[in-house]
């Protein structure tokens, strides 16, 4: 039996359709005209390729100068006002009876608003260019104010960008005016003044003008309270200045520009006193991180850098996070050590000195949802301890636990 062949020219329904097409316009003409119907076709498909192509070119050019546009005005709006009028960092000098450094501190204007002071013991040890590591009252005296600058700019990783020199005398011309300076501490503080021991109890210690000024003076010759002590003295200085009306505050600016030595003209000087002593506005004072080395008289303190770090890089926002450390062991000081410890945190910070009653091994950190990250920078200061999660606190909340893993002197050392 012959089997179908179902090739193109044997294919039955084919050779239907090729007799019909045949039929109507098989012709030369028709395939000519099929020819150029199609290329006009094609024609058409590819100007609208062209002309779509176009449009959506255009639309994300649009789109793309709108949002650079859009993005360089608002980075305008929140960039603040330059830098040329910013009042910038300042750094002040103090200088003794004998012409040699004993206040060092640096104002900084804060990102949110307001100012930090940061207090430096002149018998700091830094990293000085070309000296190696210097006392800091030393510095002066190997390579002048731009030195110092350099160094201190090094240690805090900060700018300087103004000056300040003053005398105790012109200090003075400040404190009188104050009337009562409030050294407010949360620990007791003890100084080996001139004329006699001097011992600040917790809480508030109101002192006179002369007395604000005896005390500052011996916190310089003390390594143990005396950093903590300079640092309450500008800050009870701030705060008794600041509920003087503003015209008071400009008048004793212009006094006090008349007698320092600074290279801001008056009305920048001025502008940068009434700011930050404004009672709005944020103010911080706070002693430079370090530990206590040396014995007797030849006593230094050496910087702690990741707590120098947390202070600079800190702001008023941190505040935002409430810490409460309390007393998980029968050590008495450890939660005081530990609040010392965690202050460059900015955090708003509270203890609860009296035991818990249930000894901890190992110290806690525990948090809310929204305060992982910074119970994280809690433990790298601390050292030691675990972070818990826990659901059910405040969102920032941390609460710190204090466990016999680390101990007062531990704390101390740092």
């Amino acid at each position: 039996m012959k089997k179908n062949d179902y090739t193109f020219s044997n294919n039955p329904r084919r050779s239907q359709r090729r007799r019909r097409e045949g039929s109507f316009g098989s012709g030369p003409g028709y395939r000519k005209a099929r020819l150029s119907e199609r290329q006009r076709q094609k024609r058409r498909r590819l100007i609208s390729f062209i002309l779509i192509a176009g449009v959506v070119a255009a639309t994300l050019v649009f789109v793309g100068v709108f949002l650079l546009v859009r993005g360089r005005a608002s980075s305008a709006d929140t960039a603040g006002p330059p830098s040329g009028d910013s009042p910038g960092t300042v750094i002040m000098t103090g200088i003794d009876d004998s012409g040699r450094l004993s206040q060092l501190a640096v104002l900084a204007p804060e990102g949110q608003g307001g100012f930090s002071l940061y207090t430096i013991p002149p018998r700091t040890i830094a990293d000085t260019p070309g000296y190696g590591f210097q006392q800091l009252d030393r510095v002066p005296e190997l390579g002048g104010q731009e030195l110092l600058d350099q160094t201190v700019a090094n240690l805090l990783k900060l700018p300087i960008q103004y000056h300040v020199r003053f005398t105790y005398p012109d200090l003075e011309t400040a404190v009188g005016p104050a009337g009562t300076v409030n050294f407010k501490t949360d620990r007791a503080r003890n100084l080996a003044g001139p004329e006699g021991p001097i011992q600040l109890t917790v809480g508030d210690n109101a002192a006179s003008p002369q007395l604000a000024m005896a005390i500052l003076k011996a916190s310089v010759t003390d390594g143990q309270d005396g950093p903590q002590v300079q640092s309450l003295f500008y800050q009870g200085l701030r705060d008794a200045l600041s509920v003087k009306p503003e015209a008071d505050r400009r008048n004793m600016a212009r006094l006090l520009a008349g007698r320092v030595k600074t290279d801001m003209d008056e009305e920048k000087f001025v502008d940068l006193f009434t700011a930050a002593t404004a009672a709005p506005g944020s103010f911080s004072c706070w002693p430079l991180p370090a530990s206590l080395g040396g014995s007797g008289d030849r006593w230094f303190l050496e910087p702690v850098p990741a707590e120098i770090e947390a202070l600079v890089t800190g702001g008023s926002e941190d505040k935002a996070f409430n810490l409460e450390i309390r007393n998980g062991t029968e050590q008495p000081g450890v939660v005081e050590a530990a609040a010392e410890r965690l202050a460059p945190l900015r955090y708003n910070t509270t203890t609860q000195t009296a035991p818990t009653g249930v000894d901890f091994d190992e110290t806690q950190i525990r948090v809310g949802s929204e305060a992982l990250t910074a119970g994280n920078r809690v433990l790298n200061l601390l050292g030691k301890g675990s972070i818990i999660k826990d659901e059910y606190m405040e969102k920032r909340q941390i609460i710190v636990i204090m466990g016999k893993d680390l101990s007062l002197a531990d704390l101390e050392k740092r």
